[in-house]
């Protein structure tokens, strides 16, 4: 009978030895490989929410100061101006009588906030900075194809169509003729938390509208913009009038004011945020409430490029295509482009390395103002004093 042997004790050991190399071989490469596409899917999602929130910044500066005058809309104020200012707890600057189509906010929002991924504690950075764009809105159409900004409040025959609408001698309000437009309109409708420019040969002014009530358009005191104060001495509605209650031809439009800043109050998600006119008002029934667009973001900066600046002691040390605002006598009019900086970080920690830690990234771009972008850069005696 044929004897049968099997293996060895040695060479059991032996095979075993090379079974575990093998395996360890292999699961450290899928381990390898976990962490890559971890790492790989943190920072595309880091990425994605950067770009996510560089597309409405840029889409919004795309449309600043369209439909508004170069100067910018009259703010009401007596001495000076005491309108509030979107994304921040503060007022307009004081000097301000009207609102630019670009307000810079270097660093006045809150501070850009991170977390130690070991420890979970908060920490703080500088201040992250703001900015305020103004656009009028020229889309809204009524059904038969108006627009509100079409023809006059005011308007009689022989002009077509007749507008026999009226506008309050306070500015309290504005009646709007059904033949000119029919209210509340179609596209996106007029409501409360809306912002309303009037303009006439006589200047501009802005309230916010409290109440809509068929044709009429109300605007009451202590809107949370501070907008409809009636009785100050310059940049109101009343204003306007040739004389006490009568107006020039007067077209009214829907202004959009976009505001951009960092909520960074939960630090563990700091968030971009878009704020569309003033939030929260009224209290029974609040308009506009603030849009997260970005997670995670960590910062956000702007800096303005800056023409026909008078910088010649060196205001501004990184120059004037690179400023963190303008400084008198330069004003925000002066704005041809704005830089755009975002950065961000991952929702998670990534713990693959010996101490855990987020990744980060940043997105910059610069956008050019197209309504502020031609200016004569070719000043002579002759094209100094033409219209």
């Amino acid at each position: 009978m044929k004897r049968q042997r099997g293996f060895t004790l040695i060479e059991l050991m032996v095979s075993m030895s090379i079974v575990v190399s093998v395996v360890a071989i292999a699961t450290d490469a899928l381990m390898q490989a976990e962490h890559v596409t971890s790492m790989v899917a943190y920072q595309a999602n880091t990425q994605e929410n950067l770009r996510a929130g560089m597309h409405f910044v840029v889409r919004d500066l795309m449309q600043a100061g369209e439909g508004i005058p170069q100067g910018g809309i009259s703010l009401p104020y007596t001495a000076t101006s005491a309108v509030n200012r979107p994304g921040t707890a503060t007022t307009f600057p004081t000097s301000y009588i009207t609102v630019p189509a670009i307000t810079p906010g270097s660093q006045i929002g809150q501070l850009a906030t991170s977390i130690n991924p070991v420890t979970n504690a908060t920490l703080t950075g500088i201040a992250t900075d703001v900015i305020n764009i103004i656009y009028a809105d020229n889309v809204l159409v009524d059904a038969a194809g108006n627009y509100l900004y079409s023809y006059p409040v005011v308007q009689a025959a022989p002009s077509t169509p007749v507008c026999a609408g009226s506008i309050s001698a306070t500015g309290a309000s504005v009646t709007l003729a059904p033949a000119c437009f029919t209210m509340p309109g179609v596209t996106n409708p007029i409501t409360t938390g809306n912002l309303i420019m009037f303009h006439n040969q006589n200047g501009t002014a802005l309230e916010y509208v409290t109440s809509v009530a068929g044709q009429t358009i109300n605007f009451a005191g202590g809107d949370p913009a501070a907008l409809n104060q009636t009785g100050l001495a310059n940049g109101t509605v009343a204003k306007l009038a040739t004389t006490p209650g009568v107006f020039p031809p007067t077209t009214v439009t829907r202004v959009w004011m976009v505001t951009y800043y960092v909520n960074s109050t939960i630090a563990t998600d700091p968030q971009l945020i878009r704020q569309v006119n003033y939030p929260n008002y009224p209290a029974a029934s609040p308009v506009n409430p603030p849009q997260a667009i970005a997670d995670d973001i960590e910062n956000l900066g702007f800096s303005y490029d800056i023409t026909s600046s008078t910088d010649a002691a060196g205001t501004y040390p990184n120059g004037p295509g690179n400023a963190p605002q303008p400084l008198l006598p330069d004003t925000p009019a002066q704005i041809r482009a704005v830089n755009v900086f975002l950065a961000g970080r991952s929702e998670y920690a990534y713990t693959a390395e010996t101490t855990p830690q987020y990744l980060r990234n940043n997105l910059s771009s610069q956008v050019s103002i197209r309504s502020l972008s031609f200016t004569n850069q070719f000043n002579t005696s002759a094209s100094s004093t033409a219209p």
